[in-house]
């Protein structure tokens, strides 16, 4: 099996003798997967973060080349500090626990066993041991699917291509495909690099989430999620190029924050992972009032004041009160373009490169 960490190969061949030990895959003993093999042992940290997948399938947070594992197998969430859950995501060869195959959501303990496809990894979590269970016996792997639902501060980015219906009836439906294809894969990718707890794709249209553990998202938080969205914009620019399209993409974003319900749905065969609530749906409210204002990205009151202490955020944001769909009083929104955006980011930068540049002089002559 080879068993990759992201991009990177812990292993070099297929069926090898031993892992190569990975100097700082794990630096720390806090909740952990162990994958054993040949008395060698890999170890996956899941202390940074709510939701990790697992599969076959480039993007898995843990991906897996075994052939009995399915593209997207499994999930595991962290409903609250130390309790973590396993779902299987409708897998064609199901999920294991202590032996068990489990058919709903199952909480995890420390020493537990999980068999997905033909891989076994231990689950660890040393600072939140409870008293153990027999091994050929799990917690809620039988029955009435059980709902697992948390209350969580989260932010919400939704893009959305513009003029997608235009664009479908003048280009060939195997262009628009590939086109599709790449534009989903390549954000799925940035959206993983910029730390989010989950992301979803629909038609033309994509979110992320990130969750913030009770804390109102910090300025630096909020600058790396708008330096995300202006790495979405250009890569969906550049695919006019890529595939020979008409006209150029274009994508209107909306960001919002607030408290949001993170939740397994879906069917019993095929759960899905995902937020609910009033900051979702208003964060999609807030991507469609760009369509008509001129604007490419819209804010919400409380992500923008993540950045209210920002120099000249007046001069690249204008605020306005707009109707959005579905309200009844009007919403306070924050509006700016790529290009001021694209400006108010790199001011931000030589900002705060000149401050890094000043700490090293004055160290210097100390």
């Amino acid at each position: 099996m080879l068993l990759l960490d992201g991009k990177r190969s812990i292993l070099n061949e297929r069926f090898p003798r031993f892992f190569k030990q990975r100097e700082g895959l794990l630096r720390t003993e806090g909740p952990h997967f162990v994958v054993l093999a040949y008395g060698a042992e890999a170890k996956f940290d899941l202390s940074n973060g709510n939701c990790w997948t697992i599969g076959r399938a480039d993007t898995n947070t843990f991906v897996f080349d075994d052939p009995r594992m399915s593209k997207r197998h499994a999930v595991v969430i962290q409903i609250e500090p130390g309790k973590f859950c396993l779902i299987d995501l409708g897998s064609a060869n199901g999920s294991r626990l202590n032996g068990r195959q489990i058919t709903k959501l199952a909480e995890l303990r420390h020493g537990d066993s999980i068999l997905l496809g033909e891989t076994v990894l231990e689950f660890r979590n040393p600072d939140f041991r409870k008293p153990g269970r027999p091994r050929n016996e799990s917690a809620a792997i039988s029955g009435p699917r059980t709902d697992c639902y948390n209350r969580r501060l989260i932010t919400v980015l939704v893009v959305d291509i513009r003029d997608f219906t235009e664009l479908t009836r003048r280009i060939e439906e195997s262009v628009l495909a590939r086109t599709m294809s790449a534009w989903c894969r390549e954000i799925g990718l940035i959206f993983r690099r910029s730390g989010c707890a989950m992301e979803k794709y629909i038609g033309d249209a994509a979110m992320a989430v990130w969750i913030h553990e009770g804390q109102i998202p910090s300025e630096g938080q909020m600058l790396q999620l708008l330096s995300t969205l202006l790495e979405i914009q250009q890569l969906t620019a550049n695919l006019q190029q890529q595939f020979s399209l008409p006209s150029p993409l274009r994508i209107g974003a909306g960001i919002n924050t607030g408290l949001g319900i993170m939740g397994n749905r879906g069917s019993e065969e095929s759960p899905d992972f995902s937020p609910l609530g009033d900051s979702v749906n208003a964060a999609f409210r807030l991507e469609s009032c760009t369509k008509n204002s001129g604007f490419d990205v819209a804010m919400g009151r409380l992500s923008f004041e993540c950045l209210s202490g920002a120099s000249n955020i007046g001069k690249h944001f204008e605020k306005r009160l707009l109707e959005l769909k579905g309200y009844e009083e009007r919403a306070e929104v924050w509006l700016t373009s790529y290009g001021k955006l694209r400006d108010f980011l790199g001011g931000m930068n030589r900002r705060q490169q000149g401050v890094s540049h000043g700490n090293s002089a004055r160290s210097r002559r100390a």
